[in-house]
């Protein structure tokens, strides 16, 4: 039996949009019609737009003031998950977090930003 590209990304990737922003909103629809997988958009609260959003799911994350409950609650994501989870983070709050916990976060999670995201393989051949 033939797989396509998109049917195994769609099997065995996970977005995960840290910060629920303005850019989230648009990555996960660019996600969503390039190739068919819905984005998870993690945050403190939802935004506006995010509830508007068929193309992503919300999980709430502890609150941004405290490293160790986001931790915690990112690893508590990808633990339930079978997927293979890209952290792309849509915020400046969240960029520079990814960044100080860049070694805790790489041993559960893949680490992009929104521009290599589209421009490298496998996400740029549809």
């Amino acid at each position: 039996m033939y797989y396509s590209e998109k049917d195994i990304l769609r099997a065995s990737v996970i977005p995960v949009l840290l910060g629920s922003s303005d850019e989230a909103f648009r990555i996960s629809w660019k996600i969503y019609f390039r190739s068919g997988i819905l984005s998870y958009v993690c945050d403190e609260r939802r935004s506006f737009s995010q509830m508007l959003n068929p193309c992503a799911r919300f999980f709430e994350l502890g609150a941004r003031s405290e490293p160790d409950i986001l931790l915690e609650s990112l690893a508590y994501f990808a633990s339930e998950r079978d997927y293979l989870p890209i952290i792309i983070p849509c915020n400046e709050f969240y960029r520079d977090f990814t960044k100080r916990y860049r070694d805790a976060l790489e041993s559960k999670f893949i680490i992009s930003n929104p521009k290599r995201f589209f421009e490298e393989k496998p996400m740029s051949i549809f």
